[in-house]
């Protein structure tokens, strides 16, 4: 449970509860991705006190298209793909220019 591992498989373990789910999930070292599933509010309930980059809610954690692909923790800072995870590969820039004095017309 503490291998960052990758698909297809599927690791289980048995809870006594949603915090303790919730705790034993934070507990890796790992993030890029995780799932939750169960009655849609109370999974997004859980979801949203995971600390993984992507978290799919009754499906796997991909996102929809145009959305950036993120990870967390050892399985990497910051995101890439979709409009936001391009926006790391660029460099904001800031151009000002005088404003012209303009003459009031009296």
């Amino acid at each position: 449970m503490h291998d960052e591992t990758f698909g297809p498989i599927c690791c289980i373990q048995r809870v006594s509860s949603d915090e303790e789910a919730i705790q034993l999930a934070n507990e890796t070292p790992y993030g890029l991705g995780g799932a939750v599933f169960g009655e849609t509010e109370h999974a997004i309930r859980v979801a949203r006190k995971l600390t993984p980059g992507m978290i799919g809610v009754n499906k796997a954690c991909g996102g929809a298209q145009g959305t950036p692909w993120v990870g967390a923790c050892q399985s990497g800072y910051g995101y890439h793909s979709g409009r936001d995870g391009n926006r790391q590969f660029t460099q904001v820039r800031m151009v000002s220019v005088p404003k012209k004095k303009i003459k009031p017309k009296y």
